[in-house]
């Protein structure tokens, strides 16, 4: 069996691109296979010479780049990153480091769709084209994720505003959006600063328990966005 290092240097470098193809594609290409192995009855490993790998898991499949397969990553149950450098498994038989690639990116993919149940699919025979899962900042699922939960959190904000009094939410307003002085508010409206001040409180109160945010960290504006909600009700 050939090492990783080897298996590299016989595979083309495949494109690292947003989004690779699915396995459907890469094995209509044409493009002659290189390696195949297999763990068990449902659980194979097959390399192209166009550099892309297909591994399945049961009814799972995910497609990336052979050359992905460099320094291994893994976070601990404690929170600490832990990195084995690529050296580590370049001399060792090319599966080790592969099988490693294929089951993160499984499990990875598994975990964003079963946080969002019918909106993700990571079944690459259904569509023209399979993201590559790199589990970073720029990974589609994971901007997928995030516009969700923004958007969740948007509608979660909305029905909480509309329990506001009309005075309530003139007061959030004016003292936490738009920065004035519980004062200035409180002679616009003609009350005393203090019952400002209760309202205001009042009112984050509601918020913070509604968002589960510490008082601690409600001192940063977590609903701030460059198009605030607030500024829509």
């Amino acid at each position: 069996m050939k090492t990783l290092m080897e298996l590299m240097l016989t595979a083309d470098k495949a494109p690292w691109e947003e989004r690779v193809p699915n396995a459907n594609t890469v094995i209509d290409s044409g493009s002659p296979v290189i390696a195949s192995e297999k763990a068990g009855d449902e659980t194979d490993a097959t390399v192209f010479q166009n550099g892309y790998v297909i591994y399945r898991k049961g009814r799972h499949t995910t497609v990336f780049p052979l050359h992905a397969c460099r320094e291994y990553r893994n976070v601990d149950a404690t929170g600490n990153e832990h990195i084995l450098p690529f050296e580590v498994f370049a001399d060792q038989p090319w599966l080790t480091r592969v099988f490693m690639e294929g089951e993160d990116r499984i499990i990875h993919s598994k975990n964003a769709i079963r946080r969002h149940a019918g909106e993700l699919s990571h079944d690459t025979k259904k569509e023209g084209w399979g993201f590559l899962m790199d589990k970073g900042a720029n990974d589609p699922l994971n901007l997928m994720i995030e516009a969700e939960t923004w958007r969740e959190e948007h509608e979660k904000l909305q029905s909480l505003l509309e329990t506001l009094t009309e005075r309530q939410h003139f007061i959030l307003m004016e003292c936490v959006v738009n920065g004035r002085m519980q004062e200035d508010v409180a002679r616009e409206i003609g009350t005393t600063r203090m019952n400002v001040s209760i309202q205001l409180q009042r009112v984050l109160k509601k918020m913070r328990d509604a968002f589960g945010i510490s008082w601690k960290s409600f001192y940063r504006n977590h609903f701030y966005r460059e198009e605030t909600v607030l500024q829509q009700g």
